[in-house]
């Protein structure tokens, strides 16, 4: 391996607080840089830590001297401001790949979500790296890592000498890694689309992390799938989680329910998710466990690790929710009393 320095940006996040002792400890690493919107909790030797904001901040004088840049940085959770979304992703990106090119970069890792594939009925399972990236468009967080995703190979494209690495993430579990994806598979909150049972799959933190650290020790240049080996049908992976308390719900009621709570800045969830709540979005990791990559953990171990590192979080989606479901149910009720008693009378005229 022949580099001095590594910036990181997103370096505060829990891949990027995973990631630093790994970096520290590879010998050939002498400077690390650390790029982030909030002081990292923990600090490894030799980090020199910048509080910047990516899209506006002057990154070229933090990036002298950097030969390899491992970009982390995003919302991955959505926000009703999609502007804000649109800056912190996209804009920041834009902005730290010319950063990059005008210090001789030779090397950019980026953690894009499973999810850039999108969710649809005709997925096949699993997908590969060749799969066309479509994501769905109400959920913002893939559609714009498939956007970064292009913005990397028009990168790559103006910079032929340098190598660009992808690693297409399936949810993250582990080490408190909380985003919507992984809560999702952790059923929190517990919600599910009536009649439908697309598989599951995750990563572990330890493993995205192993990933990473290969990327920078060898070339890798295009797209990699990274996930547990394999995926678990819809009823395994539930039977591993604490008993829901919210039914199923068709997904056109889930969908407005979600819209509604999402606008109205009760719930967290945006209406977008329901695609991936739906259709299948599993991946193979076939490409990555041939270039040398070996995860430690299979999905089962890691759902379990995920529910025993998650923080407990508070929402009223749940409640809710069991509120619409039974509300539901109770006007399904009423129709089907209503119908009997339209039917006897209509008997007793005919009598």
């Amino acid at each position: 391996m022949n580099m001095t320095a590594i910036a990181v940006s997103g370096v505060s996040g829990s891949v990027g607080q995973r990631l630093l002792p790994r970096l520290a400890s590879l010998p050939d690493v002498n400077r690390l840089v650390g790029l982030d919107v909030r002081v990292p909790l923990r600090r490894a030797p030799r980090l020199e830590f910048h509080r910047v904001d990516l899209a506006g901040a002057e990154l070229k004088p933090l990036l002298e001297g950097v030969d390899i840049v491992v970009h982390l940085a995003a919302i991955v959770d959505p926000v009703p401001d999609e502007a804000l979304m649109t800056r912190a992703n996209v804009e920041a990106t834009r902005h730290l790949l010319e950063a990059a090119a005008a210090v001789g970069v030779r090397k950019m890792i980026r953690v894009s979500p499973s999810w850039v594939y999108g969710a649809w009925a005709n997925n096949p399972v699993p997908l590969t790296e060749d799969a066309p990236l479509r994501p769905n468009e109400g959920y913002l967080p893939p559609v714009h890592a498939a956007e970064i995703e292009r913005l990397l190979a028009e990168w790559a494209g103006e910079h032929p000498g340098a190598v660009v690495t992808v690693l297409r993430s399936a949810p993250v579990l582990g080490g408190e890694a909380e985003r919507l994806p992984a809560r999702l598979v952790l059923g929190q909150p517990a919600i599910r689309v009536r009649g439908a049972a697309p598989p599951v799959q995750v990563v572990h933190l330890d493993d995205l992390v192993s990933a990473l650290v290969l990327a920078i020790e060898t070339d890798l240049r295009g797209a990699y799938n990274v996930a547990a080996e394999g995926w678990l049908d819809a009823d395994a992976a539930r039977a591993l989680l604490p008993r829901a308390r919210v039914p199923a719900m068709p997904g056109p009621v889930l969908a407005r329910t979600l819209d509604r709570m999402w606008w109205s800045g009760l719930g967290d969830i945006p209406p977008g998710v329901v695609p991936y709540l739906t259709h299948p979005c599993v991946i193979a990791a076939d490409r990555l466990l041939a270039a040398g990559w070996t995860p430690a953990h299979q999905n089962e171990d890691t759902i379990l690790d995920g529910l025993d590192t998650l923080p407990p979080r508070r929402s009223v989606v749940p409640a809710v929710l069991a509120g619409v479901a039974g509300l539901a149910v109770a006007g399904l009720l009423v129709l089907f009393g209503v119908r009997v008693r339209r039917r006897r009378k209509k008997k007793k005229k005919k009598r």
